[in-house]
């Protein structure tokens, strides 16, 4: 009788040890099926979170553009880009900030203070008429009549005083290269600059007048912070033909000095192009400039 009995005991411990076996995979089971959901749940849930923080980014870059524009721009940006359907909002924002919406000269903005080495004047942006700069210096390394190519008659050739302590670093760095680099024109007064503007209009029309030279108070001339150059005798306007332009082009920001109106902005700066042409900025800048591939139109809505 007790072997029988310690029998059916057995019996029903293994019972007992297959349904509590059975309950345990059923938890695992679904724990597991707890888990994959979630993962499924969790990966959605990241996913809404970086698109929601995508376009709170978005926002924000729109809104920093944004900033920027006074009413009337941001109206100017809307017409433009009913114009230009295919143009970006931030490009057509660049383009109104840049005042390339507009027609040259339909607007001028007078820059009153001239303390910014980066101030920008083309043909919508302007010096007062009249405008002399208050540290106007004489400078070395200057063309000499009858040797250098197009050097005419200049009572004094001068510059703003950094621009001009600048200039002559430049040019002693480029001599040690075997390059004579010399300024064939450098600060125009406002009166001078209407004279010159008004000649080749007459001679050529208005058109080639704005074209390549700017009209009185919105010539970089008049700034005391540009100046026109040649080297080793050439001819200036074509002095991106010969050896030694490269190096001037890769050392000119070194001393703050960018080409002014190059080549493949011309679309941006709105004159012709001019290889000869460098203005004084600032060493930083000028690396800004060169880094970004940047006009000094392109500097100072990006400053």
């Amino acid at each position: 009788m007790a072997k029988k009995k310690i029998k059916r005991t057995s019996q029903l411990e293994r019972i007992l040890i297959v349904i509590l076996a059975f309950t345990l995979s059923i938890s695992l089971i679904l724990f597991l099926v707890r888990v994959v959901l979630g993962m499924f749940v969790g990966s959605d849930t990241t996913e809404s979170s970086t698109d929601e923080k995508t376009e709170e980014k978005i926002s924000i870059f729109k809104d920093s553009k944004k900033k920027k524009l006074t009413e009337e721009q941001q109206n100017r940006v809307d017409a433009y880009r009913k114009e230009n359907p295919d143009l970006s909002e931030e490009d057509a924002i660049n383009q109104v900030l840049m005042n390339l919406d507009l027609e040259p000269y339909s607007i001028t903005n007078i820059i009153e203070d001239d303390s910014d080495m980066t101030l920008l004047v083309n043909k919508y942006n302007a010096m007062p008429e009249g405008y002399i700069p208050d540290d106007l210096v004489d400078i070395n390394y200057v063309c000499e009549i009858g040797v250098d190519y197009s050097c005419t008659t200049m009572d004094r050739v001068q510059l703003r005083k950094e621009a001009a302590k600048a200039y002559e670093e430049f040019c002693e760095a480029a001599a040690k290269e075997g390059l004579n680099i010399v300024a064939i024109a450098a600060y125009r007064s406002y009166e001078y600059q209407a004279g010159l503007w008004s000649y080749y209009a007459d001679l050529n029309g208005q058109e080639y007048a704005d074209e390549y030279y700017a009209r009185p108070g919105q010539s970089e001339h008049n700034t005391g912070l540009a100046v026109d150059i040649s080297f080793n005798g050439y001819n200036f306007n074509e002095i991106e033909n010969y050896e030694g332009y490269d190096w001037i082009l890769e050392n000119m920001p070194k001393y703050g000095f960018i080409l002014r109106y190059p080549e493949n902005k011309v679309d941006i700066h709105r004159y012709g192009y001019e290889s000869w042409h460098f203005r004084y900025v600032g060493k930083e800048a000028a690396k800004k400039c060169v880094e970004n591939n940047w006009t000094l139109e392109e500097y100072t809505i990006n400053k």
